[in-house]
């Protein structure tokens, strides 16, 4: 059996033909397989089999037609409920996602004003404070511009901890 050349042999081999163009179709494939290749540390080796940890997920869907009717099952209802909870907002027009129904909310809103009511009853302002009759000023002017009908209770709450405004549904 002849020595197997080395790749640098190899190499000056395949560049010693006339045409530059023709380079690498002038050494015959034979020869270029002889050639060894160096080895390169790789994170994949495509000779070593390598772990599959969803193997059996992706056999499931080819095979399993059972699997596959569920996925598109439960795929197609999901987005006929998240279509049929589509609605447009009134004020700005544009489409929004509501799961929540209005008398649902109605009800939360109850609940989170006697909330309030209870936990800050004694910090609540009287109609004839001052600040109460200045922010039913503002409230009167912002209402008819913002497009919102209803009609609006508030109250302020006297809290120097806090400095915050709310708003309750319903």
């Amino acid at each position: 059996m002849p020595p197997r050349p080395t790749l640098a042999r190899c190499l000056l081999q395949s560049c010693r033909t006339q045409n530059p163009l023709t380079r690498l179709r002038s050494v015959p494939l034979t020869r270029l397989s002889r050639c060894p290749v160096p080895r390169r540390h790789y994170a994949f080796d495509p000779r070593r089999p390598q772990y599959n940890r969803f193997q059996q997920a992706s056999a499931l869907w080819k095979i399993s037609p059972a699997f596959r009717g569920a996925v598109i099952i439960v795929g197609g209802g999901i987005t006929v409920w998240i279509g049929s909870n589509i609605e447009r907002a009134p004020v700005t027009g544009r489409l929004r996602f509501n799961c929540v129904s209005e008398e649902y909310e109605a009800e939360l809103g109850r609940m989170g004003y006697q909330e309030a009511m209870q936990d800050h009853r004694d910090e609540i302002l009287s109609p004839r404070d001052p600040r109460h009759v200045m922010v039913g000023r503002v409230l009167a002017r912002l209402l008819p511009a913002s497009g919102l009908k209803g009609d609006w209770e508030y109250h302020i709450i006297d809290d120097d901890s806090e400095i915050n405004a709310f708003v309750i549904p319903g």
